[in-house]
């Protein structure tokens, strides 16, 4: 790639008087962050800031009828163990084990109608993270088309305010950056908020970020090294990310959860899912435009992944306390309308009970949770029929969900973008914001 190429790719260059303008700073306490995020206010003070989404992946697949689309008028085999209950919005009930959820009603929807036709982990996922629809069940074939998160990366650039723009925590995801290249991927982050690595390509030059003393050390080298002037000369795309992200006082902090009260992280809960979820609380308040959580293990199929008994007995409740503590949180923050949060896994599961006490991959119904982001709270979108088997209003495909939120982050959805073929690829195919929420 040349050097006007590398450019255009990654967004701004930073002039030698730049740095040296750093370098300056650097012994006043301000980093590089500072100085953009200066100069943006000054010239945008009255702008709203962007959108952000935390978008929250139940991986496995969550059964509807055990979460957000009960049917407790089926027979047992096929409304299961859990009875329905009443929420704070008199037009929603939900299942007994979100009872957390219930009390935020009037802060979320529910897509009751979502659907497509990829019975596999993979496929699904794919569809879901990217709005294209995969030929493969699993992840047999490439990853031809970016994540949602990497098309926001794309479009507002990697960095924002010192924080990447796009994260990852709680695992692997099949959503990736595919023709945008790597300096679109997220940047992964464990539950403590230990960043797993910054080695993308084997170009960059700063190896793990191992604990929260190695972070540190690096960010007062790196601030040290600015002072040169002549370090960002030698730096690819991804390098200058995380020397943004290493000199960056608010992106350094939004790691760091123990900064937070106590009663706030008691709040969320003391697991994987509370850690996780004020985590993304801390990286959106910092800047990030994207932060997905792969959340729990869903695939409940009863000889494998848990019964529906034990598998909701596992998920339900970590699930419950750190999705609940986060819609809440937001609101008493004043930053509901600012971030969307989207709770859904790759689809539903079946209607009927299956021998081992499971239930099966069912991607022909399945519910989205949907809090904030400027959208209509306390609506609930399309329904299924009486055994939870299909949509029988307002069907909706993954691809509008995805049209819905790029609508809010204010993405063109017909933008198209090169892939490694030279042909233009938009970032959907197909998809409509969903009217019932706009």
């Amino acid at each position: 790639m040349s050097s006007a190429d590398r450019k255009r790719a990654n967004g701004p260059s930073f002039s030698r008087r730049c740095l040296m303008q750093i370098g300056a700073l650097a012994g006043t306490g301000l980093s590089l962050a500072d100085l953009l995020r200066a100069r943006a206010s000054a010239g945008s003070a009255n702008e709203m800031p962007p959108r952000s989404v935390i978008n929250i992946l139940l991986a496995g697949g969550p059964s509807h009828f055990e979460t957000f689309d009960p049917k407790p008028e089926a027979p047992v085999e096929v409304r299961g163990p859990y009875a329905a209950i009443a929420t704070t919005n008199p037009a929603v009930r939900i299942c007994e084990t979100l009872p957390r959820l219930a009390r935020q009603a009037r802060h979320f929807s529910i897509v009751r109608s979502c659907q497509h036709d990829n019975p596999g982990h993979g496929g699904g996922q794919r569809y879901v993270l990217t709005g294209y629809k995969s030929a493969s069940l699993e992840s047999e074939l490439p990853h031809d088309y970016p994540a949602v998160g990497s098309i926001t990366s794309r479009v507002r650039g990697p960095m924002h305010g010192g924080m990447p723009n796009f994260l990852l925590m709680g695992g692997a995801v099949d959503g990736l950056p595919a023709f945008l290249g790597p300096a679109y991927a997220p940047l992964q982050v464990y539950s403590t908020g230990k960043p797993v690595g910054l080695e993308l390509t084997p170009t960059v030059k700063l190896a793990r970020l191992d604990d929260r003393r190695g972070l540190r050390q690096a960010f007062d080298g790196m601030r040290r090294m600015g002072q040169s002037g002549e370090i960002m000369d030698a730096m690819d795309s991804l390098e200058r990310q995380a020397y943004e992200m290493l000199t960056s006082t608010a992106a350094h902090d939004a790691f760091d959860s123990t900064k937070e009260r106590q009663s706030t992280r008691e709040r969320y809960g003391n697991h994987d899912a509370g850690r996780t979820c004020l985590l993304a609380r801390r990286f959106v308040e910092a800047g990030a435009g994207f932060v997905t959580i792969r959340l729990g293990q869903w695939d409940h199929h009863g000889n494998a992944g848990g019964t529906i008994t034990s598998g909701m007995r596992d998920n339900a409740p970590p699930f419950d306390q750190a999705v609940s503590a986060l819609i809440e949180d937001l609101a008493e923050r004043g930053l509901s309308d600012q971030v969307l949060v989207l709770a859904w896994g790759e689809f539903g599961r079946s209607p009927r009970i299956n021998q081992f006490v499971g239930r099966d991959h069912w991607p022909q119904a399945m519910s989205v949770l949907m809090a904030g982001g400027g959208l209509q709270m306390g609506r609930v979108v399309g329904a299924t029929n009486s055994k939870g088997e299909y949509p029988v209003d307002t069907i909706v495909s993954p691809a509008d969900v995805l049209a819905t939120v790029y609508r809010q982050l204010k993405i063109d959805a017909r933008q198209s973008f090169t892939d490694n073929a030279g042909r233009p690829v938009p970032i959907l195919s197909h998809g409509t914001p969903i009217a019932e929420l706009i």
